[in-house]
């Protein structure tokens, strides 16, 4: 029989228990630990992986979402650039339509003002010719009754100015006062003592005082008469008659020809 004493045998198991708590802290513990941090490691990886699988199946769906809309966002893309192109043809068309209108305006405009400078222009040269012919006419076959009648109106002007025009007398009379009292009297014709002394009368009496006459003959007043008294001219000569005739005639074409053009 064999000889086992009892304390070997406890030595032997607190050996056993203390050899097996050192190898549970030094190596079972640690093994364990790394086992555990490497399943949790292996865990996330594969968390880790299937999320990135899940967001690549998400982006590849949206992918083929996008790609399965393409036909129809180009379709509203093309549309829309269709669209805005279409407006900025009208646009375009719009403008160049108001500009030709206006060119088209001008032009009109421009050929008026030409044909109106045209039309004056022949106007004031008919209008002249026709006066030269009349002064002309005029001049050979003006009697003397009619140089006698402008004559005596001018003497019934002076006379009615005292009546109706007192101030305009008054300022005769008061330039002749500081002036030698000559007056120019222009006529066609040399005048007859008898009309002479009537002027002499006639301007006597609107100067309120001795006057000399300084008698011009003129033979293109045609007929009548024409004085400076003063700073005053009156001339009732039928030529200055003609050529207030042919300014209210050419007055009168533009006015014509200013409402023809509106």
């Amino acid at each position: 029989m064999l000889d086992i004493k009892l304390s070997t045998i406890i030595w032997e198991i607190v050996n056993f228990l203390v050899i097996t708590v050192v190898l549970y802290f030094l190596v079972f513990k640690p093994m364990t630990k790394r086992a555990e941090a490497r399943a949790i490691e292996k865990a996330a990886n594969k968390a880790a992986l299937e999320r990135d699988r899940q967001a690549a199946a998400e982006t590849l769906r949206e992918i083929e979402d996008r790609l399965n809309n393409l036909d129809q966002e180009v379709q509203v893309i093309t549309d829309e650039a269709y669209a805005a192109s279409q407006v900025l043809q009208n646009e375009l068309l719009e403008a160049t339509r108001q500009q030709a209108d206006q060119i088209m305006l001008n032009a009109v405009q421009e050929a008026r003002k030409e044909q109106a400078i045209d039309i004056k222009k022949n106007q004031v040269e008919l209008v002249d010719t026709v006066l030269n012919i009349s002064n002309q006419t005029l001049r050979s076959v003006t009697p003397k009754a009619v140089h006698d009648g402008l004559l005596e109106d001018l003497h019934q002007t002076v006379w009615n100015l005292g009546k109706t025009d007192m101030r305009t007398v008054q300022n005769i009379r008061d330039a002749l006062a500081t002036r030698s009292a000559t007056i120019d009297v222009t006529l066609p014709f040399e005048p007859t003592p008898q009309e002479h002394a009537k002027m002499l009368n006639t301007f006597y009496a609107l100067a309120d005082k001795e006057v000399d006459l300084n008698i011009i003959i003129d033979s293109n007043l045609i007929a009548g008469v024409k004085a400076h008294v003063g700073d005053i001219v009156m001339d009732n000569s039928l030529a200055a008659q003609l050529e207030t005739l042919r300014d209210d005639v050419t007055k009168s074409l533009e006015t014509f020809t200013m409402e023809e053009n509106d």
